[in-house]
């Protein structure tokens, strides 16, 4: 159900702010809203003032501490999927005594992150320049050297294809002598000697040649020795670099102090966000936000030891408080299907209880093999018993696992589907033994039965949301448009149904009633269907356009036929698994063979069809379902509570 909301309006001295939106906080139970939601705000805002708290300082000191947990996280040793999370109280979370030392550790991690940073600046510089020196490894003379008084040794990179035996003819016409240094697969590296006084005819030559000068770092000595001393830099970089490594690994040894003040620099921005909320004066402060009504008493006796005024106030016509789902164990799981689609108008209905079994139904029917539903009840309860938070959306999903897990298990034994045909296969390959598996229906020979169950299941889901949308238009008290939108098209629909059952039984009073029930429907529909139109033409024009709408509920019923379809294709895919796992026959080999194709085949059958059963059973909710009823818009209940990331605050709350 969707719990009822109350306003509540709250009036506390001033010395009582801190502890008073402490302890709110700690119950966890109320949205704080703004004070302009208040009927007497235009009064009270001209005797005070909003609190306008900077949280900038706490977002600073935060982007330090995720800074340096984003780098510890990369080397914290791996904690199991399950681990359970530290454990706060909130006193222990609410006090900010301790941040200096966590902000000191993140400063020196990012000291550390600093100089990694510069090494690698280093290590990159030198790499470049060796990648640049390599080819002139060979060259012998030494770079401060390679000009004196009258020569010059210029450096060229040629295209592989130039004929060097010419090009140093060519040169020593020119007074150059020009020498091969190295070569790649691509280019010629080569050293040109020539007088100064000759050099431009020297760099036409290399020019025409396609040949391009060469610089050479600043560097004194010989190539080789520059590369070698580059090289024990690089070790000295590479060890600075592992050395810094490790003490990065060692900080993410314990990281609980960084976590511990990520949550309550994390808490404080809540709480300093929340303070935006409130009216203040020199005495006195006023705190509004939304409660549920069970949440009442709990916020009384909350605020029982402190000298205070407060009132709970039912929501205003035009205000939308915000939603907040309660329902039993079996139904809450589907609380999540609800939520990804959007959250319900507070003043609709809870459709997660009217969801369940529909959902339960269709996903099993669609998946339709038991031994793949006791994979997912394993999977679904398992992990949702070891998840440490008991709360949210990931543990709702894995609850819903393991429920549409039971409903594959019973569907799939009702079609004969354990693992496809594996039994009897497997039995007849390896044992030469004639099992048959027992079915209450087999899809393949009774598919007709399956599409027959699908549209009427289908027929009762459309029914049931039409009787919400009746229900929610008696409430408002439009009894007059559940009858003539809703009223009407049960006459139409159930009248078709009973026509149809007629014609094929034979039943020839059963067709009659139908007819009928169709008729006065048909005519219910056309002469109310343009009621709220002025004109006449408008009213005729309405009423043939409601009575149109029989295409639109035909195209709904038909769509449950993918429930057959997805039946279908799960097991046909199944016993294509098994069939290819037997197919080297009997014996170690085959029996290998058989289980390797068995386990791949089947998980992966399971995940191509367990995720379409769960789109289509989806679908069905959103579109067919809900579209004869849901009413959107509704904001979920967000209570001013911890924020936290990495701790769990104790549910004991502190005195």
């Amino acid at each position: 159900m969707i719990l009822k909301m109350e306003k509540l309006i709250l009036y506390a001295l001033s010395e009582d702010k801190k502890e008073i939106l402490d302890r709110l906080m700690g119950l966890g139970c109320v949205q704080m809203i703004s004070p302009e939601q208040i009927e007497d705000y235009e009064a009270l805002n001209s005797l005070s003032k909003r609190d306008d708290p900077s949280v900038y300082e706490y977002e600073t000191k935060l982007s330090e501490i995720s800074s340096a947990l984003s780098v510890l996280l990369e080397y914290e040793p791996k904690a199991g999927l399950f681990t359970r999370k530290n454990e706060l109280a909130l006193h222990e979370l609410l006090d900010l005594e301790g941040l200096g030392e966590a902000l000191t550790r993140a400063s020196g991690i990012r000291g550390i992150v600093d100089n990694i940073a510069e090494v690698k600046s280093f290590q990159s510089q030198d790499l470049f320049t060796r990648q640049a020196l390599e080819p002139w490894a060979d060259l012998d003379v030494p770079m401060d050297k390679l000009s004196t008084r009258w020569c010059k040794v210029l450096l060229f990179t040629l295209p592989r294809e130039t004929d060097l035996d010419m090009l140093k003819s060519e040169a020593a016409s020119l007074s150059c002598v020009v020498e091969l240094v190295s070569s790649d697969a691509d280019l010629h590296y080569v050293s040109a000697l020539a007088q100064k006084g000759g050099l431009d005819e020297v760099q036409q030559l290399f020019k025409e040649k396609n040949g391009l000068a060469v610089t050479l770092p600043a560097l004194t000595g010989t190539v080789k020795k520059a590369i070698a001393d580059i090289d024990k830099r690089l070790e000295s970089y590479q060890t600075n670099h592992d050395a810094l490594i490790e003490s990065l690994k060692e900080e993410a040894k314990d990281t609980s102090l960084l976590k511990r003040a990520y949550d309550q620099l994390g808490t404080a921005i809540t709480q300093q966000r929340a303070k935006q909320n409130l009216l203040l004066t020199a005495e006195a402060f006023l705190v509004s936000g939304w409660v549920t009504e069970a949440d009442k008493q709990k916020v009384e006796s909350a605020l029982e030891r402190y000298t205070c005024y407060y009132e709970f106030q039912e929501p205003g016509p035009d205000e939308m408080p915000p939603v907040r789902f309660k329902n039993n164990s079996l139904v809450e799981p589907f609380e999540a299907i609800t939520e990804m689609y959007g959250l319900p108008a507070p003043d609709s209905v809870d459709p997660n209880p009217l969801i369940a079994p529909f959902f339960f139904i269709f996903f099993g029917m669609m998946l339709s093999d038991a031994g793949y539903g006791l994979l997912l009840v394993l999977a679904g309860f398992i992990v949702a018993h070891l998840m440490p938070n008991k709360e949210g959306l990931g543990y709702k999903m894995f609850r819903l696992i393991g429920l549409c897990g039971i409903s594959t298990v019973v569907w799939g034994a009702i079609y004969g589907g354990w693992f496809g045909d594996v039994i009897t296969v497997f039995a007849k390959t390896f044992f030469g033994k004639e099992i048959v598996v027992p079915a209450l229906i087999n899809p393949l020979e009774e598919p007709m039965t399956i599409l027959i169950m699908s549209m009427v299941f289908g027929v009762i889901h459309i029914f049931v949301g039409m009787g919400v949308n009746a229900y929610l238009l008696i409430k408002r008290g439009k009894v007059l448009d559940a009858l003539f939108d809703i009223g009407f098209w049960y006459l139409v629909l159930i009248g078709l149904g009973l026509l149809l059952v007629g014609m094929v039984t034979g039943g020839g009073i059963v067709s009659e009633i139908g007819k009928w029930m169709a008729i006065l429907g048909a005519v219910g529909l056309l002469l109310t269907g343009g009621r709220e139109k002025p004109s006449i033409f408008g009213k005729i024009t309405g009423g043939l356009g409601s009575l149109y709408n029989i295409t639109s509920y035909f195209s709904d019923i038909l769509s449950y036929s993918r429930i057959l379809a997805l039946g279908l294709a799960t097991g046909v895919i199944a016993m294509v698994v098994n069939i290819l796992a037997t197919m080297t026959g009997s014996g170690i080999i085959g029996f290998l063979v058989f289980v390797v194709v068995f386990a791949f085949g089947h998980l992966l059958n399971l995940a191509i069809n367990a995720l379409g059963s769960y789109v289509h059973t989806s679908r069905l909710q959103y579109v067919e379902f809900f579209g004869k009823f849901y009413e959107g818009g509704g904001k979920p209940f967000l209570p001013l509570r911890p924020n936290t990331k990495y701790n769990l605050v104790h549910s004991k709350e502190d005195n």
